[in-house]
């Protein structure tokens, strides 16, 4: 059984409707009822999977752990301005030196002073297995922003540029020197939660998500959320600078990346066209790459022609 069916059965075990909990299993948050809709997400990452000791020192996983986890608030529209906070579950392996986990929690602290997160709490413990680090965290909103909101006729919308992160692994471990490969690089050892574009775009969103693990994945995920389809003009999905020249001399294709490789950790989201005006003057880097549509699935064109990337995402238990 592969994550995706994983969680579908899960849903179906757990997925009961319960008092003040209006969003269970599903989506990026559950939302809790209390003063006011609660945001609550868990997020884990192990050594091997999704931090690679090579490339990364023990505060970039630091970083690493608690921003991915952070990223889902953002998806849901997470108000910046209210609390944020977070638990951390570090499991260490017995080998794993002393200031190394010292510079790991110097990474969580960096993290959290940059998004105002709060760490309040956590556990420890030593094992034999892999480092895997589990960040649970918590944020409120005023109108929490969900996958299923989607309806034919909106606009495919993102934050940011894509393919920065995927680009950047491939070169941190190919050694690769310069500027540009520096920067992607960072993307992907220290990426940033979105949260104040996310509270921008939460007024205006019928439905968002973050993007972890590919472009065109996770927009099937809302596609599929919304009982609609999607069609996404790849031409129109943002680029750096450093993405084409750092995938250029490693002999990449950076549109592929930014369609499939995922770790970006922008946001996508659907927002009524009448309402687009409205969302540059919010966010004037947003870009449309696409459209919502009657049916199912998510179709790509690239040069105008349709396309189909090597990869959609990533799934644990499979590539797609």
């Amino acid at each position: 059984m592969r994550e995706f069916a994983w969680i579908g059965k899960a849903g179906e075990l757990f997925g009961a409707r319960h008092p003040g909990v209006p969003v269970g299993i599903g989506d990026d948050c559950a939302v809790l009822d209390g003063a006011g809709p609660t945001l609550i997400s868990i997020d884990t990452v192990v050594e091997g999977v999704h931090l690679d000791r090579r490339v990364m020192s023990p505060a970039d996983m630091g970083w690493r752990a608690l921003a991915v986890a952070l990223s889902d608030l953002a998806a849901c529209g997470a108000d910046p301005r209210r609390p944020i906070s977070a638990l951390l579950s570090l499991q260490w392996p017995d080998d794993l030196p002393d200031a190394a986990l010292d510079e790991l929690a110097i990474g969580v602290r960096d993290c959290a002073l940059a998004h105002g997160c709060a760490i309040v709490g956590g556990d420890t413990v030593s094992t034999p297995g892999p480092l895997a680090l589990t960040v649970t965290v918590v944020g409120a909103t005023a109108r929490p922003v969900l996958r299923r909101g989607a309806r034919a006729g909106e606009a495919v919308v993102v934050t940011g540029p894509f393919g920065a992160a995927a680009i950047g692994l491939a070169a941190l471990r190919a050694g690769l020197d310069g500027e540009a490969a520096r920067r992607c690089g960072e993307a992907y050892r220290r990426p940033r939660a979105r949260l104040a574009d996310g509270a921008a775009l939460a007024p205006l969103a019928t439905a968002m998500i973050d993007v972890s693990d590919g472009l065109l994945q996770d927009l099937g995920h809302l596609c599929e959320a919304g009982g609609v389809g999607a069609d996404v003009d790849l031409d129109r999905v943002p680029l750096d600078d450093a993405t084409r020249e750092t995938a250029a001399r490693l002999g990449l294709d950076a549109v592929d990346a930014a369609a499939g490789a995922g770790d970006d950790y922008q946001l996508l989201a659907t927002v009524d066209p009448h309402d687009l005006p409205e969302l540059r003057r919010a966010l004037p880097d947003a870009t449309v790459i696409g459209l919502m549509r009657a049916g199912a699935g998510v179709a790509a064109t690239r040069r105008g022609k349709p396309y189909e990337p090597p990869r959609r995402g990533y799934e644990h238990g499979k590539t797609v």
